[in-house]
């Protein structure tokens, strides 16, 4: 049980750690290309994590197998570079809380896949949870249409695909463990990452000055490769393994939470009463999908 808990715990910490970096993209994508801001917080992330790979997983990088770079390649891909893009393509025509509660439809998403792929059991419980995160969605989604119809399909397409990234990246987790530490794993996404943004980032040379940078801009780079990058995927290495696909997926849906919260605080978004309602069905739908009524129920059926 404690292991079942510090696997959920872990996993909630890396999405929380998203969520709150919603508002941050979103300010970035003011002044820093979409490619040239990947592949910089990359670079942060790989220089924070490789050292510490060395001095506490003690990792030969050389002797790394192809098996294991292969999913490192296969999680940076999905989970790191094309979620980020994906991502930051579609928060300029969308406010941060409204692109962190559709992003938490992910959880219907890894529910199909783990079903389809992982032959993990469809069960009342789990699928009344994500018809609860679903309906957030709906929540969320249904006053804005009365806006700029092409604005707004443009960034839900988007974030939409951002969504389907998240959930594959759970599913792939699953499906190609690797025997590597959680450090070693978060260090190899982030070079893997830096390696597949490097030269898209070159096509936007002309539109950004690397020396050009302000001290805010600095601020935010760095930020987002320690706090987005480096320690969020520590925790997602350190718990993914221990819990089921759904469980975890289910976590995803603390990313409007801590989106919210960090949106209202430090950057003056408006919270709606379509934001509170969205999230707390999100809330609701966790705590449907971890709570084991009939484990709670067992012991007074046989006492």
């Amino acid at each position: 049980m404690l292991r079942k808990h510090s696997g959920v715990l872990c996993v909630a910490m890396c999405y929380i750690l998203f969520g709150i970096s919603y508002p941050v993209a979103k300010q970035a994508m003011d002044s820093i290309p979409t490619w040239t801001f990947t592949f910089i917080t990359f670079l942060i992330g790989l220089a924070a994590l490789f050292p510490l790979s060395l001095m506490i997983d003690k990792t030969r990088w050389l002797a790394v197998s192809l098996r294991d770079w292969a999913a490192i390649g296969v999680q940076a891909l999905f989970g790191a570079v094309l979620y980020t893009v994906f991502l930051l393509y579609g928060l300029p025509d969308t406010s941060a809380v409204a692109a962190s509660v559709i992003t938490s439809v992910a959880p219907a998403f890894v529910l199909i896949f783990s079903v389809i792929f992982l032959r993990e059991k469809l069960t009342l419980k789990s699928g009344f949870a994500v018809l609860l995160a679903v309906l957030s969605v709906i929540v969320m989604t249904v006053p804005t249409t009365g806006n700029d119809g092409h604005s707004n399909a443009y960034g839900l397409f988007f974030l939409a695909l951002s969504t389907l990234s998240t959930a594959l990246v759970i599913i792939f987790a699953k499906k190609l463990s690797s025997q590597l530490p959680p450090v070693t794993m978060a260090t190899g996404v982030c070079l893997v990452g830096a390696v597949l943004s490097f030269p898209l980032s070159l096509t936007e040379g002309g539109d950004f000055h690397l020396l050009a940078i302000s001290q805010s801009q600095a601020i935010t780079l760095v930020y987002y490769g320690l706090f987005v990058w480096a320690l969020p995927y520590v925790f997602f290495f350190h718990g993914i393994w221990k819990v089921r696909a759904s469980t975890a997926g289910m976590t995803v849906a603390l990313v409007p939470v801590a989106a919210m919260l960090a949106g209202a605080l430090f950057f003056g978004e408006r919270l709606t009463i379509t934001d509170v309602a969205a999230t707390t069905l999100i809330v609701a739908s966790i705590v449907i999908a971890e709570v084991n009524l009939k484990r709670r129920l067992q012991p007074e059926m046989t006492s």
